[in-house]
């Protein structure tokens, strides 16, 4: 699979399991700007910036803890720490991330999910559309789709709460070129 690869720690939700700490690969959705590789319809990016949600800034060294913190307080949610340059421009490097379990049938497009490969690894990507077998998912810095689909059976959850030191300008250059081309399809050139 091409585009962003990193490795990320998936961290348990209390302290005292710290040091049981699993490290699971983990592809996350990578940046589409423009002139590079990924997704390039308006339309998509902006679904994704929709349900992806924006990282809360907090102090660095201290991201894990605040998504423990959230996860603990929800129903079927772990936290995950992202290491490494592959979370980007969607999220810096060294956010943490809460995947919370929702129905299958709950899943849209736009939606940033985490989901296992046969071989093991998670996965998170946006859901980019809906066929027989399952849900189509692409990391947003990725030309293609992923080879395999998103089904109930190796469906984990939804990314919904992120917690990062630094942010990055994507949401902010997508949502502004969305809404140019808003104002240029209404006549309301800007």
């Amino acid at each position: 699979m091409g585009g962003s690869n990193g490795f990320w720690h998936s961290e348990p939700m209390t302290n005292s399991r710290r040091l049981r700490q699993l490290v699971v690969a983990l592809t996350f959705v990578g940046g589409a700007l423009a002139g590079q590789a990924g997704i390039k319809s308006e339309r998509m990016l902006a679904a994704i910036i929709e349900h992806t949600p924006a990282p809360r800034l907090v102090t660095e060294g201290e991201q894990l803890q605040f998504a423990e913190k959230s996860a603990a307080q929800l129903p079927d949610a772990q936290a995950l720490l992202g290491v490494g340059s592959s979370m980007e421009p969607l999220y810096a490097s060294n956010t943490a991330v809460v995947v919370q379990s929702i129905k299958y049938d709950d899943l849209k497009k736009g939606m940033t999910v985490v989901y296992i490969k046969k071989n093991g690894r998670r996965v998170a990507h946006s859901i980019v559309g809906e066929t027989h077998g399952g849900f189509l998912v692409q990391g947003v810095n990725n030309d293609d789709e992923d080879a395999e689909l998103v089904t109930e059976k190796n469906f984990v959850g939804v990314i919904v709460q992120a917690f990062a030191s630094a942010d990055t300008a994507f949401r902010a250059q997508i949502e502004q070129r969305v809404a140019q081309k808003g104002k240029v399809r209404n006549g309301n050139r800007a």
